[in-house]
């Protein structure tokens, strides 16, 4: 992923937004991936310091720079340097300088210290070459180390990553952030709600008119907790918004050394050859709880959930699980991850009319009770340590069936 200082940004007061490429920077783009993908194919095996000076070969206009360092640092994420087995250069630093050492003491006038007799007497103690020896001393630098693999693909590509990039770079540096989906379909909307929860983001849905949804999120730069992973996940949402459908984007944004608070505005939707629903990972969480509900002794089936419920004039919310026993049904969302902001959101959202009955599970890290819902609601919450329990999900969904 970029980093802020390789975003190619236009400010205009307290606005600021992503330099597109057009017309006159992409075929300069494309020529540019398209070398220095040429170069990596051809240095798999070779160092770092020797790839590094290859992509320095290649001759660009001054004045992009920063487009041309951006794309050796989305290449450079996807290659796998790394030192070669064998003996520690640590431990062949430390013989080779304590044997320099001992011989050097022992010179007498006018003698000099033969490095090469060192070199050969240290490397057939390791039967190596003295030439090996020698590449292996310090090849427990980074530059020293050799690209092992890639995962390969083409400038186009290449360039469509770096478009994408630029927006995700300036998102870390988010503290609110208002998504408008302007027209998606049932299906791909309910994928993005669960690519949503699965990226644990702290969100708010809303139905608005011709079909559009608004989902407000909250920039790690808003959370006093790991901003650095929440908002590497808030980054992570992009690709999945130009799956559903088109998109506008405006954030508030903490930029630069002085950090001044600017707008933000993007605009996304889906690109050619991407099919529409946001691609979407099972959460290891959400799975352990489903097994263990499974496996324990009760009246209740679970399953995974796709139902989105939506209370008028509040909002949506998209379950994990939902556990039915002949009509009666029950919901499960599991909100670990979740700020306390987020559980109160949900807290309002029982209160203000939702039928139907559901469960909240929270992180006792979170600090929030679970009489914060009365008995007289449709909802519950459990407050859990470490790992859920099924006994006590299951508890909980029984004290809510029979309400």
């Amino acid at each position: 992923m970029l980093t802020s200082d390789l975003v190619r940004v236009k400010r205009r007061g307290n606005e600021i937004s992503v330099a597109p490429l057009g017309k006159r920077n992409r075929p300069m783009a494309l020529e540019a991936a398209g070398q220095y993908l040429d170069i990596t194919a051809a240095h798999v095996g070779k160092t770092k310091a020797e790839w590094s000076a290859a992509c320095n070969g290649v001759v660009m206009p001054a004045r992009s720079k920063k487009l041309t360092d951006g794309l050796r640092k989305l290449i450079e994420d996807r290659c796998t340097f790394a030192m070669d087995d064998g003996v520690d250069p640590l431990i062949l630093r430390d013989e080779v300088f304590s044997l320099a050492s001992e011989r050097r003491a022992a010179l007498g006038p006018g003698e000099h210290l033969d490095r090469t007799t060192i070199i050969e007497e240290i490397a057939a103690n390791h039967e190596l070459t003295p030439e090996a020896l020698d590449a292996r001393l310090y090849g427990d630098l980074k530059s020293a180390w050799r690209l092992q693999e890639w995962k390969a693909l083409d400038a186009e590509a290449l360039v469509d990553v770096y478009e994408t990039s630029q927006g995700q770079a300036v998102l870390l540096r988010a503290s609110r952030v208002v998504v408008v989906l302007h027209r998606s379909e049932p299906k791909a909307l309910r994928a993005l709600f669960h690519k949503l929860k699965f990226l644990r983001l702290i969100h708010v849905v809303r139905a608005l008119d011709k079909g559009e949804h608004r989902i407000e999120l909250d920039g790690p730069l808003s959370l006093f907790g790991p901003s650095t992973k929440y908002g590497l996940q808030l980054a992570m949402l992009l690709p999945a918004l130009n799956r559903t459908g088109p998109w506008s984007l405006d954030a508030q944004v903490l930029w630069g050394p002085s950090r001044d608070r600017v707008s933000f505005h993007l605009d996304g939707g889906p690109t050619a050859g991407v099919a529409a629903g946001a691609d979407v990972t099972q959460d290891d969480e959400i799975s352990t709880l489903l097994a263990r509900i499974k496996k324990a002794k009760s009246e209740w089936t679970p399953r995974r959930n796709t139902k989105v419920l939506d209370l008028p004039g509040v909002g949506l919310c998209i379950p994990d699980l939902v556990l039915t026993r002949g009509k009666q049904r029950v919901y499960v969302e599991v909100m670990g991850y979740w700020s306390r902001d987020a559980v109160w959101r949900r807290v309002e959202l029982v209160e203000g009319g939702l039928k139907e009955r559901i469960l909240f599970c929270v992180s006792s890290r979170l600090r929030v009770s679970e009489a914060a819902l009365g008995d007289d609601l449709p909802g519950s919450l459990y407050v859990y340590k470490g790992v859920m329990g099924a006994k006590q999900v299951l508890a909980k969904v029984e004290a809510l069936g029979d309400r």
